[in-house]
């Protein structure tokens, strides 16, 4: 494992975090945070975060078994090592995720954002991003203080007018007091 000592952690993001051990010869079941799971294994690099550091690990193996992911370290060829190593979360570089179309973002760019309505009204910024079941939601912290959070279904051409990433802006139809 290489490490890497200046770490800025914007420059990351959480892909899959390790899980339960598998078997005795240092296998664990890798959760993966991607939308299609499949897309864990077009990857190449993958970093874990240690005492504030930034490693490098070194996928043996990564393999779906049913519904599983299953993975394997290079190095670790126990279960005890594995267990060692802890359930950390796993990381890739942002830099490395493939490009989008233009009326395309990923979730993690969708943080930050301000939220506008129809109106003109800007209602706050979005703090991330949730899913409670029927689709995603944005969570956001309201432009006034006094007011709870406001969410915001994500639906597209619906409730989601636009999305500027140039303007860090989204366009809804969205009422305050929704």
């Amino acid at each position: 494992m290489r490490k890497n000592n200046l770490v800025d952690l914007s420059l990351f993001l959480l892909i899959a975090k390790i899980g339960k051990t598998r078997g005795l010869k240092g296998e664990f079941f890798l959760r993966s945070f991607a939308e299609n799971s499949e897309n864990l294994f077009s990857f190449k690099k993958f970093y874990a975060l240690s005492s504030s550091a930034m490693e490098e690990v070194h996928f043996e193996y990564i393999k779906q078994s049913n519904s599983n992911i299953i993975a394997k370290l290079k190095s670790f060829n126990d279960i005890d090592e594995i267990k060692a190593f802890g359930q950390k979360d796993i990381y890739i570089l942002k830099s490395e995720l493939p490009s989008l179309e233009s009326d395309e973002v990923y979730w993690f760019e969708l943080e930050g954002m301000e939220i506008i309505n129809l109106e003109g009204q800007h209602l706050g910024v979005v703090h991330e991003i949730s899913n409670f079941g029927a689709n995603d939601v944005l969570v956001v912290k309201p432009a006034k203080k006094q007011l709870k959070n406001i969410l915001i279904p994500f639906i597209k051409n619906r409730v989601i007018i636009s999305i500027e990433k140039s303007k860090n802006s989204i366009l809804v139809d969205w009422q305050e007091g929704y």
